[in-house]
């Protein structure tokens, strides 16, 4: 289907081709959803958005789209036989209480809950992105009691407590990224101080110690952390966390330059290194890395191994 699309937008009008486009985007990704998948989606009335119904192993998950972004990165999750994350969140039947840090419209986080039943925290700074977390929640509770079982907190991801402007470098619609809070040379790749600030607004951050010491959040089990560069930041906001071994693994998105900072705090507090996804071989880009604690590596060796297997067969690591 991909090859013909390309030969066709090579031929047809500028204009034509602008307009086809987006069409074909869409009816390649409901392709893949309802005839690779097995998955569907629908129109929510009452929450007003489209709602994928993501197939996982003998479950399905309920993940609300609200723009064509979010429902690629939804239909588009699993589809890598090499994402480590997919990996994880399917390996991590031990998860009793899940930090989903950076969690952009949840759909990662819904889909571990959707699995294992964990209580879920899900820590995001990007407004839009919490309104569909939060329509997420709904879903998942929709005819039960268990809401408790969720925690939603709008805020940045820090060393420290404070209250400090989050910059969007989009337009602020559903399923957009590339945000910034407060130091904008803190980010990944040099820095973002020469990238267009559409629209600002003033957000709380918080620390991973802070919200389980001072907050009242459960400790977490098991961290999931995406936030673009500013992953040794929230390290270092992490100390007693580290300290305690409470969390089992961490799997981190690691920015160019971040390596040796996160690296030294996660070996000084026990945990190793076992599996790592390069994002884009060709290009100096993030990479996501697996820490386990020491004395569970071995057997979550064996259990991803076994993950992987199970999900995709016999195929080249």
């Amino acid at each position: 289907m991909a090859t013909i699309a390309h030969n066709l937008s090579r031929i047809l009008p500028r204009t034509l081709r602008s307009w086809a486009q987006p069409k074909w985007h869409l009816l390649r990704e409901l392709w893949e959803l309802y005839v690779n998948q097995g998955g569907s989606i629908g129109r929510d009335l009452e929450l007003s958005c489209w709602v994928i119904n993501k197939p996982l192993g003998q479950k399905k998950v309920c993940v609300p789209a609200r723009s064509f972004r979010e429902f690629r990165r939804i239909v588009r999750f699993g589809t890598n036989p090499n994402d480590l994350v997919f990996h994880w969140i399917n390996m991590i039947d031990d998860c009793d209480v899940l930090y989903d840090i950076g969690s952009a419209n949840g759909h990662e986080a819904l889909c571990a809950h959707g699995l294992h039943g964990c209580h879920t925290v899900f820590i995001e700074m990007f407004t839009p992105s919490i309104e569909s977390i939060l329509k997420g929640v709904v879903l998942a509770t929709r005819g039960s009691s268990v809401s408790s079982n969720f925690d939603v907190v709008a805020a940045a991801c820090d060393r420290e407590d404070r209250y400090a402007k989050v910059h969007l470098h989009n337009p602020p619609v559903a399923g957009g990224t590339n945000n910034s809070f407060d130091n904008l040379d803190a980010y990944c790749r040099g820095g973002r101080q020469g990238e267009k600030i559409w629209v600002s607004q003033w957000s709380h951050s918080v620390s991973i110690d802070s919200l389980h010491q001072l907050h009242g959040l459960p400790k977490p089990t098991h961290i999931k952390m995406d936030i673009d560069g500013f992953e040794d930041r929230a390290i270092d906001g992490a100390t007693a966390t580290l300290k305690s071994r409470h969390v089992h693994s961490w799997i981190i998105e690691i920015s160019p330059g971040r390596e040796g900072a996160v690296h030294k705090a996660m070996e000084a507090a026990g945990y190793c290194d076992i599996a790592h996804f390069v994002h884009y071989e060709e290009i100096d880009d993030c990479e996501d890395h697996l820490f386990v604690r020491n004395d569970l590596a071995e057997n979550y060796k064996k259990r991803l191994e076994e993950v992987r297997l199970k999900l995709y067969g016999d195929l080249p690591k």
